[in-house]
């Protein structure tokens, strides 16, 4: 939400460290908390969910900066990406 190429830069630099360090720390926690018999179907999925990621977050900025600008665009995703873990720790706080 920086103004010009330091607000590109900056969030290119910040997705690349961010993807490049998350990315096997997930994928590594899955392999290693899933059943052998079920590890295919588990990293498949997790590879599909990554994929849809790369490809649906910057048609979603893309699609809000059109309409708007680009700094709405990169707030709708900041939203979604924060909604994720809110949902799972109301749901694993309603399970308790």
């Amino acid at each position: 939400m920086l103004p010009e190429l330091t607000g590109v830069l900056a969030g290119a630099v910040l997705t690349g460290a961010g993807t490049g360090l998350l990315t096997p720390l997930g994928f590594a926690a899955l392999a290693s908390t899933t059943p052998a018999e079920r590890l295919g179907r588990t990293m498949g999925a997790a590879e599909l969910g990554r994929e849809l990621g790369d490809a649906g977050g910057p048609l979603l900025v893309a699609g809000i900066a059109a309409l708007t600008t680009i700094t709405f665009g990169y707030a709708a995703l900041a939203v979604l990406l924060a909604a994720g873990p809110a949902l799972a720790l109301l749901r694993h706080r309603i399970r308790k």
